[in-house]
């Protein structure tokens, strides 16, 4: 019966439950969520990543939707303990937000929606949290691998999908000093860093990949040691 109910509510209610559940999750563990921004750099120390942004259907679009999110990003600080949330910053991604519609991939089919695009942006966030240590609260791998290996701007494992209500990026800074992150893009290229006081050492991520007959898993390993395992279905 409870199934049967979830299934014929329209989908706006079913994202005001899951912010409700949400709201009364984060009251309980008490996270201090990142909101203040500072124009100047707070330190010397700086690691880069920077990502191709393949062109294809919707490539305007998607150049739309990353500048918004690039507004929303840029220039944050994230105080010691704090949390950074990719929806807790960047809002709910539809056309009254200024997002405009863009690939997406929606129970294991590529459809279109407003906010299409963006988890490129919450992907080089996760890659560079991992490569710098920051704290994984919660993330979640797309379901499928919908990229031929030339076609890679980024390595499979490194992503992280966002759906608003439902799947957030959440990492904390474990460090005893704030960090900053600083973002740019163009029509071809996003650019994400990671400002720092003090020097971060950072850590080897590699991606160990094996193929089963429906799909591919695919280790996560920070420093040689195992951090994630995840599935993902081939086209």
């Amino acid at each position: 019966m409870k199934r049967q109910l979830k299934k014929w509510l329209p989908y706006r209610w079913k994202v005001q439950i899951k912010l409700l559940q949400r709201y009364i999750s984060e009251k309980k563990t008490q996270y201090v969520y990142s909101k203040s921004y500072s124009p100047e750099d707070i330190g010397e120390h700086k690691t880069e990543l920077r990502q191709v942004i393949n062109k294809g259907e919707y490539h305007q679009n998607k150049i739309h939707n990353l500048q918004i999110v690039s507004n929303k990003i840029n220039n944050l600080i994230i105080k010691p303990n704090e949390v950074f949330s990719f929806w807790k910053l960047i809002g709910k991604p539809d056309e009254k937000n200024h997002f405009r519609l863009g690939r997406n991939l929606i129970k294991n089919h590529i459809s279109s929606d407003f906010g299409g695009g963006i988890c490129q942006f919450s992907s080089i966030i996760y890659f560079l949290a991992l490569k710098s240590g920051l704290k994984i609260i919660e993330r979640f791998p797309h379901s499928m691998d919908i990229y031929k290996e030339h076609e890679r701007f980024t390595p499979l494992g490194s992503d992280c999908t966002v759906v608003y209500g439902y799947k957030d990026l959440q990492i904390e800074n474990p460090f005893p000093f704030p960090v900053q992150l600083r973002c740019s893009l163009n029509d071809e290229h996003l650019s994400l860093s990671l400002i720092s006081p003090n020097e971060i050492i950072l850590h080897t991520i590699g991606f160990k990949a094996s193929e089963t007959e429906k799909g591919v898993w695919v280790e996560t390993l920070s420093n040689n040691e195992i951090l994630f395992k995840n599935f993902y279905i081939r086209l």
